[in-house]
């Protein structure tokens, strides 16, 4: 965490959604709330709705705000690996990885991932 009050986890939550060829990136970043949530469901369906070959989700958030994403999160990969398209979560926060996991999501620890 950063002494500076930097650390994406304690902004306001926000989703930002980029396309790159056959890839959609989602992007979660700051505070979760039920709010975010709901919307995270929402833009991951959109998402999948483009048929992309790729969908990445970027995680830059607290292990609270995990617990709220995990359900959403889990039930995506469901519906990608089904389909046989590659659904990658990563997170900035190597707790929230090993929360994902115990929730039976796959994700990787990436330090490097940024909101911008």
């Amino acid at each position: 965490m950063s002494q500076s009050g930097d650390d994406p986890a304690e902004l306001p939550g926000e989703i930002v959604l980029s396309t790159a060829g056959e890839t959609v990136t989602v992007t979660v970043a700051g505070t979760i709330d039920v709010r975010l949530v709901l919307a995270l469901r929402k833009v991951l369906h959109e998402a999948s709705s483009l048929a992309p070959d790729t969908l990445r989700l970027h995680l830059l958030i607290s292990v609270d705000g995990a617990e709220l994403l995990a359900r959403v999160v889990r039930e995506t990969q469901g519906r990608f690996q089904a389909s046989w398209r590659r659904f990658l979560v990563a997170a900035s926060d190597p707790a929230v990885v090993r929360l994902l996991a115990g929730a039976r999501v796959e994700a990787v620890f990436q330090p490097g991932l940024s909101a911008g």
